[in-house]
């Protein structure tokens, strides 16, 4: 069998080493930095199976490569890939889902306390500019206030879980519009959830629906309080109007720990912004969820192989 990991540029030297390990069983293995359209023949024209991290492929990638049987994104979301394509070939595609859900909550929560809580940024000023009572931030209780969720997947669940704990109000804004919960949340539509929300956090797919759903429309209705947070993808946010919106003081501030290019661009305005917090895109990693992550990929594995795939998308 012949397997091609097609983009090592987004995965770090410890994932690369791990599915190299793991893989070289099968037969031959190799891994390239990246691949488009242009070198997918050079890169996998043989291949069995390839591993997919952030690469797009589209229905032009796979009408190339004669000897493809399965796919594994070796990550949960899936918006790089045509899914709709590999279907048509009746080629099998998998992902890895929910082994990132424990750590992305928690860092969610952490980009709202920072938001709120200013702890970073007053320990700075405390530790490294030696200021004491100048360097106070008026702080934000949450109590009382009301957190407005885009999504209800896995992620989504255990920040509300948090947030209830905290005694804030919770709405959820979904596809579906109404869920068997014991979780004390109210469906409501998407613009009652931007206007009445003093904080929305994303946790959905990338997808035409909610491509930009942070847009003008919806930033208009937030309140000039408001915070946003987004752990999802950066293809959700329109990064010129959060600028606009950040800047002007049309909401009070946003935590984003992913962005619409990355890695992100010494041009990226939003790095000049007071009210704005950005993390690397590390939201999932912890040495718990890599565990989790290899597993994972293990078992797809295991299970294409027995002829019966799993975790299909």
């Amino acid at each position: 069998m012949q397997i091609v990991l097609l983009d090592t540029n987004k995965l770090s030297k410890k994932m690369v080493t791990m599915l190299a390990d793991y893989f070289a069983q099968f037969g031959e293995y190799k891994s390239y930095e990246s691949t488009i359209l242009e070198n997918i023949v050079e890169h996998a024209y043989h291949a069995d199976v390839i591993l997919v991290n952030k690469a797009e492929l589209t229905a032009d990638h796979f009408n190339l490569l004669p000897n493809l049987k399965y796919v594994i994104v070796v990550a949960t979301g899936y918006d790089c890939i045509d899914v709709k394509a590999l279907h048509n070939l009746s080629i099998p595609v998998s992902n890895i889902p929910d082994y990132s859900s424990e750590i992305v909550s928690q860092h969610t929560i952490a980009l709202l306390l920072e938001l709120t809580n200013h702890v970073g940024r007053s320990s700075t000023l405390v530790m490294r500019e030696r200021k004491w009572k100048d360097g106070w931030h008026s702080l934000t209780e949450l109590s009382g206030l009301t957190l407005g969720v885009v999504g209800f997947g896995n992620i989504a669940k255990k920040v509300i879980k948090v947030a209830l704990a905290l005694d804030m109000n919770v709405l959820v804004y979904s596809r579906k519009t109404s869920y068997t919960t014991a979780l004390q949340v109210n469906f409501v539509a998407k613009d009652e959830l931007f206007k009445r929300s003093d904080v929305i956090t994303l946790h959905c797919p990338c997808t035409e629906e909610t491509k930009y759903i942070i847009n003008g429309d919806t930033l208009s209705q937030m309140k000039p309080t408001a915070y946003l947070i987004n752990t999802a993808r950066g293809g959700l946010v329109n990064e010129a109007l959060l600028y606009e919106a950040l800047s002007n003081k049309q909401i009070a501030g946003a935590g984003l720990d992913v962005l619409e290019i990355e890695p992100a661009t010494p041009q990226n305005r939003l790095f000049g912004l007071d009210n704005c917090i950005i993390t690397p895109h590390n939201a999932w990693f912890s040495e718990k969820s890599l565990k989790r992550w290899i597993n994972v990929i293990q078992d797809n594995m295991i299970a294409y192989t027995e002829g019966k795939p799993i975790n299909l998308i």
